[in-house]
């Protein structure tokens, strides 16, 4: 038996399909593979069977040349894909098509990543199942058509980023059930690539772009042209051997990327660099479920082989002692290697059916680092029970002056890691109340359409919350126990309002937006730590008004004159939620800038100066953006 390609057939009136909607999660260089390892490692820990047996997944990397290549490139009916992908070739959307397979012919070498684990479920389900497994991986593409799914990739992100990181957008998957259909036998062997759409020679035939490698039945056009059917047991064994594709005697998934390349890195990464890369980005990310034993990662290449131990890793040792140590929790963190918790609540709101609200909890595990761990401190990793880290948030100017630190945010089933107890009902509806938080990228919790569709009011304040209660609990832990003695002579200490009004009550410039906003500032200068530190809080006067943007600068005074030498702003935040913190350059200086978002009517802030020996009076300038709520 033997696998060929068919292509299913388009109507007139069906959509065309261009470009690979997957390439918008891609951010540049590195960061794009970075979305492909989360990804395509949520997958199969999501799948990984119930028992005590971890997940495993082996990335295979290998280039294909000579006897080798044509061997494989037969196997997989190179000749009428490439029929197909020549006519699509001539669209717009086809360029980088073209390009790669010039650079394979020119190169005579072919890139495979072979993605292999197992004691995972495997590609269960019927062809045409309207949900699983199956349809999941192979067929769908961002979508989600379980309402309460809490697994780490519920929209199927890491499915799509498959094809995208192949240079033909060609994929083919090998599968061991671990519940065989009682019709077939294992294996089961199915290939999909996605091709702009493109018309036949004759212009005939529109062709959607959707091509599938199998068993397939010709049908009539009006039928959809070619059905795709999966190739099973020894047929299966036969082809997957020919493609290198074999598996091993095991329920789970094999996943291959067909000339694999990053499509966002500007040149073309050696094997033994994506090696590295790949396995760093596993331990960075996955760290807690390879912690537990549930996730075990292994990246081969012709010469090497790589596991992602953190053992061999010693990074991210803090996060690890912070969950090994919680049963030896204090009350203070004296010393290095202290830990310490506190509860932070999250008030889950019910959904639209009324079900599901709770007051729920998240434990914040914070350890005080040694003098020699520097990376990610001052870090909190934001975890829960998938156990992939969601966001590691930079919390390094929390408290100027502040004790460092390393922190891990364990929300759902994985707040009570660590202490032996099982999660309890209310960590399950917070699990799933943070799921439908993460936007397709899994990478912070925040609004989404899934939130705003399945849970009631009440929903973008308990999500917007989490952040701002982090910080106001980082700060009562880490804030520095020592006297801080006096603050200087007392023209180094300033408390006004907003329009830059001088220490004896009269206005010297009233600046536009002071006459539609009201607040007040603080700044001082700290002898011990040599910082300005500032805080302040701002509104509009007429209810009507919102507030759009916030900038603060620090300018250096003279005579009671401020000049025009500005103090850089080396941190900024803002307990307000939905606020977004940046600090951009003006002029060449770093100022502090707060953007909320629609709606907000007041925000507060904090924030430091950077060292300052020269200790000049400074003084603290805000410029507020206000206008009337509703207008663009």
């Amino acid at each position: 038996m033997s696998g060929e390609w068919g292509f299913t057939t388009s109507r007139p009136t069906d959509a065309r399909y261009g470009d690979d909607v997957a390439k918008y999660a891609m951010s540049s260089g590195d960061q794009g593979l970075k979305t492909f390892v989360r990804e395509v490692l949520q997958n199969s820990n999501d799948a990984r069977l119930y028992n005590d047996d971890p997940a495993q997944v082996t990335f295979r990397l290998e280039t294909l040349e000579g006897d080798d290549l044509r061997e494989y490139l037969e196997a997989l009916d190179i000749s009428t894909w490439s029929d197909h992908a020549n006519l699509a070739c001539e669209t717009e959307s086809g360029e980088h098509l073209a390009e790669s397979m010039e650079r394979i012919q020119d190169e005579g070498k072919l890139r495979v990543l072979t993605i292999e684990d197992q004691n995972t479920q495997g590609l269960l389900g019927a062809e045409t199942a309207d949900q699983s497994n199956f349809t999941a991986l192979v067929r769908d593409v961002l979508f989600s058509s379980k309402s309460g799914d809490t697994s780490g990739g519920s929209y199927g992100l890491g499915k799509a980023v498959l094809w995208l990181f192949s240079g033909l957008s060609m994929v083919v998957f090998n599968s061991t059930l671990s519940e065989p259909d009682p019709r077939d036998n294992s294996p089961r062997l199915i290939g999909r690539t996605r091709l702009p759409t493109h018309k036949s020679e004759d212009g005939d035939t529109v062709y959607q772009g959707h091509g599938w490698f199998g068993d397939v039945e010709d049908l009539p056009e009006e039928e959809g042209g070619a059905r795709p059917e999966s190739l099973w047991g020894e047929g299966a064994d036969e082809i997957a051997d020919r493609l290198r594709l074999s598996r091993p005697d095991s329920p789970g998934t094999s996943i291959q990327v067909v000339d694999f390349r990053v499509p966002t890195a500007e040149e073309r990464l050696d094997e033994d660099e994506l090696a590295s890369r790949i396995t760093e980005l596993a331990i960075e990310w996955f760290w807690p479920a390879i912690h537990r034993g549930n996730l075990k990662v292994t990246v081969e290449t012709e010469d090497d082989t790589q596991e992602a131990s953190l053992n061999e890793y010693p990074n991210f040792s803090p996060f690890t002692s912070s969950l090994n140590e919680r049963p030896n929790a204090v009350d203070e963190l004296d010393d290095s290697g202290d830990v310490i918790e506190e509860p932070i609540s999250l008030e889950v709101p019910a959904k639209s059916d009324e079900s599901g609200q709770t007051d729920g909890e998240l434990d914040l595990v914070v350890r005080r680092a040694h003098s020699n761990e520097r990376y990610k401190r001052n870090h909190v990793a934001f975890v829960r029970g998938s156990g992939m880290v969601v966001e590691y948030y930079d919390r390094d100017k929390v408290v100027v002056g502040n004790e460092h630190f390393h922190g891990v945010l364990l929300g759902g089933r994985a707040r009570p890691w660590g202490t032996g107890d099982d999660p309890t009902e209310e960590d399950m509806i917070v699990e799933e109340f943070l799921t439908a938080a993460e936007p397709p990228q899994h990478n912070e919790w925040k609004r989404t359409e899934t939130l705003a569709n399945t849970y009631s009011r009440g929903f973008r304040t308990a999500v917007e919350s989490i952040k701002p209660d982090v910080t106001d609990t980082l700060r009562s832990l880490v804030a520095p126990n020592v006297d801080r003695g006096s603050t200087g002579p007392e023209r180094l200490g300033n408390r006004f309002r907003i329009g830059n009004e001088a220490r004896n009550g009269a206005a010297t410039r009233e600046s536009p937006s002071s006459r539609r906003v009201s607040g007040e500032t603080d700044i001082s200068f700290d002898e011990t730590y040599d910082h300005w530190v500032f805080s302040g809080e701002v509104e509009p006067i007429n209810e009507g008004y919102e507030i759009r943007e916030v900038t603060v600068t620090l300018a250096r005074m003279a005579e009671e004159r401020a000049t025009n030498d500005r103090l850089p702003v080396a941190s900024i935040s803002s307990d307000t939620a939905g606020v977004s913190i940046s600090l951009p350059e003006e002029n060449g200086i770093q100022i502090g800038r707060l953007d909320p978002s629609p709606g907000t009517s007041s925000i507060t802030f904090e924030g430091s100066s950077e060292q300052d020996l020269r200790r000049v009076e400074t003084r603290l300038k805000v410029s507020v953006n206000v206008a009337k709520r509703g207008d663009d």
